[in-house]
């Protein structure tokens, strides 16, 4: 807690430092004779710029992963326009033109506000819905950037290319082609616009973890643009001073963005380093890592607005200039060209979304299968579950009219199951089940169901019993489960108990499988009936296992009418557990 006293004592010094040399280099531009307000304007912006970049290349280097990374880039941009400032200032105390001339070389500086964008995409910010932010891991992320980036672009360029097509080529010289001056610094403050409107989308469609330093950082880039706007209108047009004050936002920018390095809101706790990354993670994944109703309604309505935002005022461009070319004509082809330019970039980002959609619509479509499959299977073996089993019996017995087959359905049950557990432990019982369920499924066809319906008790559906004895099924599925298995590093014998009950549409239920000499066999019952239900069914098979228990000798028991109710005694396992 002393920690963050002090630090928060220290940025409400910085802060008060910066407005009281902000407003004392107001007052020095008021008070100065005109020859010398510009130039020493400029000097004191030069000094704002260094101490915004030192600031922000120290807070950074006390920080780690992309709390250090943002910050040491925006230093970058800052220390580059301090450059720049210095070559603006030696021409003007040399008695050159108070306005900065552009030339190639002056592209250079699109380099370090490229860093500035990469500064401001790597502010440490958490999506507005925490639930599925993970799902398209760091690629996802990273699409969500480049989509932020192309927003920006789009944006100004759209804003830029209403803005001439309305007012600003008659402004300047009727349509006249524009000097290499202008053009570069349109292209600067192009980019710096972009900056400041991809700083104004992670501020609406993000939640930054430090809100005040998020603040700051827009209001600087705002300062900035403001600037580089008011050099724009001066190249413009082709003023031979410019105001004295033209320079200051650009010092105030760099004082704003070096506070923002140095804020910790009360969202972001006091630590350094690592700590302070830790503690910025667990505060992003709080409260809002379960939205309610609310937030997500909103969240959905952001998601909204970001689809469109960019189309508007692209919208408002292309109809700008199709309405000019309509009436006046095109003297010059640049406002087509730059229409293009903004058609092809709302394209890409259009593929870029319709490659997340295609991602969510796959993540969704997989997350129905396995619920899908959550709800129809058992979670420990990975069988049909007993809603799945009813289900296929009841498909079973109820089936269209056509050829007449038999089926037949065995109910397992392992003896002294609940001995296992009490002595092995549940993981033992646990193991025990999955083998068991891998040994059953493994003695029937792949047509037949396989399914746990509760503790350790198996069901199976043989579709088909015309050709296979289900007697002689269920004896090999006893002799399966029968088979040693391994059990907390001991090997044992665990019997089980099977009961079956057949059902011949054209016989009814309970009636023996007749093999290969059916003269020999009993004739079946012509009373016994056919249930009317999967559950009916599903009772006498296992009121038969039940029989089986009762029996004590391994074999499988056939459900007839006479079996009255389930027998109490349970064999032992085989072999004593320790």
């Amino acid at each position: 807690m002393g920690h963050s006293r002090r630090r928060d004592r220290l940025f409400r010094r910085a802060a008060v430092g910066a407005a009281v040399l902000t407003g004392a280099c107001v007052v020095l531009a008021q008070v100065l004779p005109d020859s010398l307000a510009l130039p020493a304007v400029r000097l004191t912006v030069i000094g704002f710029l260094l101490l915004g970049g030192t600031t922000c290349v120290v807070a950074g280097l006390r920080r780690h992963g992309a709390e250090r990374w943002w910050r040491l880039l925006m230093a970058v941009m800052v220390l580059a326009v301090a450059v720049a400032s210095a070559a603006v200032f030696r021409d003007t105390a040399a008695g050159r033109s108070p306005v900065p001339q552009l030339t190639p070389a002056s592209l250079v500086y699109l380099i370090p506000l490229a860093m500035g964008v990469a500064g401001v995409l790597l502010y440490p910010t958490d999506p507005v819905e925490h639930d599925d932010a993970e799902d398209g891991g760091p690629l996802h992320a990273y699409r969500w950037y480049a989509i932020t980036i192309l927003d920006g672009m789009i944006v100004v360029g759209s804003v830029a290319l209403l803005v001439w097509a309305t007012v600003l080529k008659r402004t300047v010289g009727h349509g006249e082609p524009l000097g290499p001056g202008p053009l570069y610094s349109i292209i600067l403050a192009a980019v710096s616009l972009v900056v400041f409107v991809v700083l104004i989308l992670v501020a609406v469609f993000r939640e930054p973890r430090d809100s005040r330093g998020h603040a700051l950082l827009l209001a600087g880039m705002c300062a900035a643009s403001i600037s580089a706007m008011w050099e724009l209108a001066v190249l413009i047009h082709s003023l031979d001073d410019v105001p004295r004050l033209t320079d200051l936002p650009i010092g105030i920018g760099a004082l704003l963005i070096g506070l923002a390095a140095i804020s910790t809101g009360p969202d972001t706790g006091a630590a350094t380093g690592a700590d302070a990354d830790a503690d910025a993670d667990d505060v992003g994944v709080g409260l809002a890592a379960v939205p309610s109703l609310g937030r997500r309604a909103a969240s959905a309505r952001l998601r909204r607005w970001h689809a469109i935002l960019p189309y508007l005022p692209l919208t408002a461009a292309g109809a700008a200039t199709v309405l000019q070319i309509a009436g006046d004509g095109i003297e010059h082809w640049e406002e087509i060209w730059a229409l293009l330019a903004l058609l092809l970039l709302a394209l890409v980002r259009q593929m870029m979304t319709m490659s997340d959609n295609i991602r969510l619509l796959g993540q969704v479509e997989e997350k129905q299968r396995q619920l899908r499959h959550q709800a129809f299977h058992d979670p420990l073996t990975g069988l049909a579950n007993r809603s799945l089993f009813i289900d296929r019996l009841e498909r079973v017995l109820h089936r269209q009219p056509g050829p007449a087959e038999r089926f037949a359905v065995l109910f397992c049950d392992l003896d002294d199951f609940k001995r296992v557990n009490d002595v092995l432990g549940h993981a033992a019982g646990d193991d025990l089940l999955r083998i068991t369920g891998a040994r059953l499924a493994g003695c029937v066809r792949a047509a037949d169901t396989v399914a746990r319906l509760g503790g350790d008790e198996f069901a199976i559906l043989l579709v088909s019993a015309n050709t296979d004895d289900p007697e002689a099924v269920g004896r090999r599925l006893a002799a399966a489960v029968r088979a040693p298995v391994r059990l907390a590093s001991h090997t044992f014998t665990v019997a089980a108990s099977v009961g079956l009950v057949t059902v011949d549409p054209e016989t009814g239920t309970g009636a023996p499988h007749r093999g290969a000499n059916p003269a020999a066999e009993p004739d079946p019952d012509p009373d016994a009936d056919v249930p009317d239900t999967a559950e009916q069914l599903l009772h006498r098979a296992d009121l038969a296992m039940y029989a089986a228990k009762a029996r004590r000798n391994g074999e499988p028991a056939v459900y007839t009418p006479e079996l009255v109710g389930p027998g109490r005694a349970r064999p032992a396992l085989n072999v004593p557990l320790p």
